[in-house]
């Protein structure tokens, strides 16, 4: 197979030890304070919180084309021969069409493939880490797309948060979505539905969030007896769900791949708030 560098984006929260290792290089997105601008991978959470505390209206922004230019260029004259990127959503940021831009900007473009992945932080984690995977195992890089492509396909993404309003502020939902989830006191459950933010369902407490996400696992149409479960499992605060989440899903599947995690960054820490969990996974 030829050399393929890794690039993706800053919402991808894995451990540093981890990127490093496998040379990824990370592209970050801006997070806007008034008008003072700072890249996600130069401040942390108790920054994010801290300014929302003293109600700073936080947004956030996609990387310049440029960076993502800079990375490719960096992989090419490193030796690379190709270069595979695996971004945010395109329906939740400007980072893939960033991404795009920058690859047509490069004269290598025909060698740079760059994933559309309808998902999002621990989703994107999950997939990327599996592209590192396939990378080690596959013989040609068409081999690897083609599988990436059909993982991303059947990749589930969900979770719930303890207030909807920071996700209707950065116009991830609808203000009327935002009161039901809140105002009501239900528990959202949230899904990802192509590559866009969606009020899914609602539940009255936690023990019924629980069973929930855990019946989607079990009846998600791509489950078959000869296919093992990935899972990655979300939580902000919230151990004690996640705990459950996972016990509930390793009743029904012994054989399950399934990572907990307890990290968001900045971007997503501005949209999601202070407490949540969920989980995302694919079958293959």
């Amino acid at each position: 197979m030829e050399k393929i560098a890794l690039v993706t984006d800053s919402t991808v929260y894995l451990p540093k030890k981890y990127l490093e290792e496998n040379k990824i290089h990370v592209v970050s997105l801006n997070i806007i304070d008034g008008e003072k601008s700072y890249k996600e991978l130069e401040v942390d959470n108790d920054f994010v919180f801290k300014r929302q505390d003293e109600k700073a209206g936080l947004t956030t922004s996609q990387p310049a084309p440029s960076e993502f230019v800079d990375a490719y260029e960096k992989a090419f004259k490193e030796g690379y021969e190709k270069v595979f990127v695996l971004t945010l959503s395109k329906g939740l940021s400007g980072t893939y069409q960033s991404a795009i831009l920058g690859k047509n900007m490069v004269e290598q473009k025909d060698k740079i493939h760059v994933f559309d992945t309808n998902n999002a932080a621990y989703g994107n984690e999950l997939l990327l880490e599996k592209l590192v995977d396939l990378l080690k195992s596959e013989k040609t890089s068409a081999a690897v797309i083609k599988r990436m492509e059909k993982i991303i396909e059947e990749t589930q993404l969900y979770f719930t948060v303890e207030n909807l309003f920071s996700l209707q502020k950065g116009g991830r939902l609808s203000k009327a979505q935002a009161l039901l989830g809140t105002v009501l006191r239900v528990k959202p459950i949230i899904k990802i539905v192509d590559g866009k933010l969606k009020l899914e369902h609602k539940e009255r407490t936690h023990k019924k969030v629980h069973k929930y996400l855990a019946d989607q696992v079990l009846e998600d149409e791509n489950r078959s007896d000869d296919k093992t479960l990935n899972v990655r499992i979300i939580h902000r605060d919230s151990e004690e769900n996640a705990i459950e989440i996972k016990r509930l899903i390793e009743e029904n599947f012994s054989g399950a791949k399934i990572a907990v995690t307890d990290y968001l960054g900045p971007v997503f820490s501005i949209h999601i708030g202070k407490k949540g969990f969920g989980l995302a996974w694919f079958y293959e």
